[in-house]
């Protein structure tokens, strides 16, 4: 088992050698909260909630806003489909306007494939975006909004560390996310975004969950750069 998890790892940090080059490097801290309230044994509705910052915790990155309506028809398979509200500030803090902002469409599948001690799921996002278009104008009224679409795969693995009677639950998580974007007809044709994650998912209680650990984005820049993000992400899983 212990090779296997070895040439995952492999498998999942050999996409960041597929691009030479590289823009700017960051760090900083990713933390959110999600809050789950059940409807019936199928239905649920969750409300995301992220604050993202570079230089560590100084400057601000961005901020989400999530709602979405979730179904899972069976127990390994789930769709969701909801809107994110995004707001994007430029690194520069004296950019003068310095936020972006965005309202994203999105609609998602997720199949879970479990093993006997772990399990692999993999989900695919169709994202619909609509993003101020730049440079940014100071009066409000005459920003404009570009319209484009993403597709977002990702790929994890889950595997138990803990004891069938332990009271706290730790699971090995790691998952590699890879984000195109679409053309107008539809068809992936450009690289936009990679993720790469390992961490720990840790049961708290019966209402809570803690998914905790480092992550690695390569995110492409114009002129055939990229920008390597490399920082902690937190995530608080409550049922309400």
């Amino acid at each position: 088992m212990k090779n296997k998890i070895i040439i995952i790892l492999l498998l999942l940090g050999s996409t960041n050698n597929l691009f030479a080059q590289e823009y700017e490097k960051a760090n900083g801290f990713w933390n959110a909260t999600f809050l789950d309230l059940p409807i019936s044994d199928k239905v649920s509705l969750r409300s995301e909630f992220h604050f993202r910052t570079t230089s560590y915790f100084r400057i601000w990155d961005q901020q989400l806003y999530r709602p979405q309506l979730s179904y899972n028809p069976s127990k390994n398979v789930s769709w969701r489909a909801g809107y994110t509200y995004i707001k994007g500030y430029d690194r520069d803090i004296s950019a003068d306007p310095r936020i972006r902002a965005e309202h994203n469409l999105w609609e998602q599948v997720q199949f879970t494939a479990p093993l006997k001690k772990s399990s692999f799921s993999t989900w695919i996002r169709l994202e619909h975006r609509f993003q101020e278009e730049l440079p940014l104008q100071k009066n409000n009224q005459l920003r404009t909004f570009d319209f484009s679409s993403r597709l977002r795969f990702r790929l994890t693995y889950q595997k138990s560390l803990s004891k069938p009677d332990s009271k706290t639950k730790w699971n090995l998580v790691v998952y590699d996310e890879i984000f195109s974007i679409l053309n107008r007809k539809g068809i992936p044709f450009k690289f936009n975004q990679n993720w790469t994650f390992l961490g720990f998912n840790v049961k708290l209680n019966e209402k809570a969950t803690l998914l905790s650990g480092f992550q690695k984005n390569m995110i492409a820049k114009p002129n055939n750069n990229y920008l390597i993000n490399r920082f902690w992400n937190s995530i608080l899983f409550y049922k309400l």
